[in-house]
């Protein structure tokens, strides 16, 4: 099944509990929403500090829960559906939707630059991506974004055909590389600080490569932003505010992450977060850059989920952005 035919399939399949673009509740005033996030991930991170943090209270939100949907195009069907206000997911699954007839617009950035590291041991002879040539490299499952990038790097490097790729859950990429049986894994955090944690290093960064990279953004029907503009103006200014807090105090931001994923260890969640603002995977205001949008577009394109064309001005709605961080 190709991704767009999933938004028909999803479409069709909702079960609807519509919460309502704009249901106050009688004692605060306050609009309680849900927020539907593809995954429950560190990158989502100003999502979740917002919500603890009591940024969207401070903007007369009230977000009782944030839902992991499973999926991209399942949480942005609950929003074009009407059962969740917004949702957390690549820019490229609106794009996807407009081509279904959904009706839907990114208005906010979350996750920005390409958010994907390349691990060894410190044995490991690596100075550039010519070093790639006979190893065993052990990445996610395609069409990932990891899965994409290595693809990408092994090309651009002429290298088709002299690398060999060993796709795996998302998530076990470390394994078969602690264990012997790889080279190099290619992995998000927070498996990047465990892997380095257990003695791998990082031999290449792709926030480096793709500094502007719009890996996930917050997302909303047309319809949101034609009957409650105020409330979307309110919602982006409190993932702005929480993006400043996480640039301004990392160890709320850390405090935030350890409560989210409490199995995890403290240390290696610090470590994520610090490296994700270092790497500014969170961006420092909610603007969605054309060229952060082009490279996210342009990478799904070389892996094919993306035939066609898609432009920035169709699938982004800037306007909210661009009031908030004038």
């Amino acid at each position: 099944m190709n991704i767009t035919s999933t938004y028909k399939r999803i479409a069709f399949g909702a079960g609807l509990l519509a919460l309502g673009a704009s249901a106050h509740t009688q004692a605060d005033d306050m609009d309680t929403i849900l927020i539907n996030e593809a995954f429950h991930s560190l990158l989502y991170l100003p999502v979740y500090v917002a919500k603890h943090e009591g940024l969207f209270n401070a903007h007369n939100i009230d977000v009782p829960v944030v839902r992991s949907a499973g999926s991209g195009p399942a949480a942005l069907a609950s929003v074009l559906s009407g059962e969740s206000q917004f949702s957390v997911h690549g820019p490229e699954h609106v794009g996807f939707a407009q081509e279904q007839g959904g009706s839907g617009k990114a208005i906010s950035a979350v996750a920005n630059s390409a958010p994907v590291w390349v691990l060894a041991h410190p044995d490991l002879d690596y100075s550039s991506p010519a070093d790639l040539q006979g190893k065993e490299v052990v990445v996610g499952l395609a069409p990932g974004t990891s899965n994409t990038l290595i693809k990408r790097l092994i090309e651009d490097a002429g290298l088709n055909g002299e690398v060999s790729l060993t796709e795996v859950q998302n998530g076990s990429e470390l394994g078969p590389v602690l264990s012997g049986r790889g080279d190099i894994a290619v992995a998000y955090q927070p498996q990047v600080e465990q892997g380095i944690s257990q003695g791998l290093e990082i031999i290449h960064a792709f926030t480096d490569d793709y500094p502007e990279y719009a890996f996930s953004t917050i997302n909303t029907s047309q319809e949101m932003i034609d009957d409650n503009p105020d409330l979307v103006m309110r919602f982006v200014s409190a993932i702005n505010d929480s993006l400043a807090l996480i640039h301004s105090d990392a160890d709320t931001a850390k405090a935030v992450a350890r409560m989210e994923f409490g199995d995890l260890q403290g240390d290696v969640v610090d470590a994520a977060v610090q490296r994700m603002i270092d790497n500014n995977v969170y961006p420092e205001s909610v603007m969605i850059t054309e060229d952060a949008f082009t490279n996210a577009i342009e990478m799904q394109q070389f892996v094919g989920n993306i035939q066609g064309e898609m432009y920035y001005d169709d699938i982004v709605d800037a306007s909210f952005a661009s009031e908030v961080v004038q």
